[in-house]
């Protein structure tokens, strides 16, 4: 670990102005609104087929990131070092390995390149994913090892599933198994950390990933058998109606995410919760499972239906 941690220090040693804007940029290839935004854009505009299955990968990647961080719960670097700086400290809450950031990266940028076989895309992916586990590091939220590590288990599920689904044309196995899997990892962590948590912040904290993550899926399962019975939209190559279908997408994505939020933290805060308010927690729990099931169910399922009735 001395050796992970020098190598922070040694990346931060040349901090700048410069590299915190340069670095923050591409770490931001790791988040959420990226990831929706490449996986909205290869649904809705370029390859419906082909965003079906990068997107399962993906959740799938990130539950089981979620789940492996909390049982190896290692602490982050800048709670290990104090010359080690948190620069961007909104998104480094939880533990540390692997990174979700890099993984969640990996198995985004990693499936594109899979799937379309392009030398210039498979270049570039692989920039973004180096780029992103860097800035990781740089940042003061992870160690070489997280990085490498997400990234190997990133690029290993995209290949994973590729050869499943080139395989096998019908998904319908893959997704009940998928989703009784999901349901019996959330109930078990759940129930585990009901018990095993110090306090009530623990138990949302540990179990919060999960509970998103196992949302999404579901919320994709749904979504996708809505979509097959109300829409069974086609992608075109009409460019003015593309850039409508994937702006509009991700304005309504985006805006339940964030109005499901401020109304759910009004109702309960998971940074207000206290020592002993499990039931609070649960609650917090299932409006996230809430906030990322309606936000995946709308994006794949509900959102299409507006392609034929306004003719985009």
């Amino acid at each position: 670990m001395e050796f992970e941690l020098e190598i922070i220090r040694w990346l931060q040693s040349f901090r700048n102005d410069f590299l915190d804007y340069f670095f923050q940029f591409w770490t931001m290839f790791g988040e959420e609104l990226f990831i929706i935004a490449i996986l909205g854009f290869m649904y809705w505009c370029y390859d419906k087929k082909i965003g079906e299955t990068i997107g399962i990968t993906v959740f799938v990647s990130l539950v089981f990131n979620s789940v492996l961080k909390v049982i190896v719960s290692r602490p982050r670097p800048f709670l290990v070092d104090s010359t080690i700086e948190n620069i961007r400290p909104k998104t480094s809450l939880g533990y540390s390995f692997p990174s979700g950031h890099t993984q969640g990266a990996a198995t985004t940028f990693g499936s594109l390149g899979i799937w379309i076989k392009k030398r210039w895309l498979t270049i570039t992916v692989s920039l973004i994913i180096l780029l992103v586990a860097i800035s990781r590091m740089y940042l003061g939220v992870h160690y070489l090892s997280d990085v490498i590590v997400g990234a190997i288990f990133g690029i290993g599920i995209s290949f994973g599933f590729y050869f499943y689904f080139k395989k096998h044309e019908d998904h319908k196995k893959i997704y009940n198994i998928i989703f009784i899997s999901s349901v019996v990892i959330f109930l078990f962590s759940y129930l585990y950390f009901l018990f095993t948590a110090e306090s009530s912040l623990d138990l949302y904290t540990n179990v919060e990933g999960v509970s998103k993550m196992m949302g999404a899926i579901i919320g994709f399962i749904f979504g996708l058998k809505f979509e097959a019975k109300k829409t069974m939209f086609s992608n075109h190559k009409i460019l003015k109606k593309n850039v409508i279908r994937f702006v509009g997408g991700v304005i309504v994505v985006m805006a339940i995410r964030l109005a499901l939020k401020a109304v759910f933290s009004f109702i309960i805060n998971p940074e207000d919760l206290v020592q002993d308010q499990y039931i609070q927690s649960s609650i917090a729990l299932l409006f996230d499972f809430i906030r990322y099931f309606a936000m995946v169910f709308v994006g794949i399922g509900a959102y299409p239906i507006l392609f034929k009735k306004f003719n985009i």
